[in-house]
């Protein structure tokens, strides 16, 4: 059995943003609702050799996120005023964290939808 090591996550978690984007269709008129909520995770550089090669384009960056909360494709993190969108869901849950991949959107970062 391996040793709980969350106390050793929990050490490293750092205040980052979690977007959300939801498609609302208003009069035939499609438009995305972004919201906005503070999380703290572990954030790091991915290895781009350890990324999923269906996945990988070279001329983004990666970073591989560690969060409590749960995670899912398509939502964006916000870390160092940049966005990195959500791409692959990682191999496992150790500690009660789950950990992604996410890719950079090389976009101006998501502002909330008012």
């Amino acid at each position: 059995m391996l040793p709980d090591m969350s106390d050793v996550l929990v050490d490293w978690e750092i205040d980052v943003l979690l977007k959300t984007i939801t498609e609302r269709t208003i009069d035939q008129v499609r438009s995305d609702i972004v919201q906005v909520t503070s999380l703290r995770a572990v954030v790091q550089p991915a290895q781009k050799k350890s990324i999923n090669p269906d996945l990988l384009d070279w001329s983004r960056e990666y970073l591989q996120i560690h969060s409590r909360s749960p995670l899912a494709l398509g939502q964006v993190i916000e870390f160092q005023g940049r966005d990195y969108k959500i791409v692959d869901l990682g191999n496992y849950q150790l500690y009660g964290f789950t950990e992604v991949v996410a890719e950079s959107t090389n976009r101006p970062p998501l502002q909330a939808t008012p």
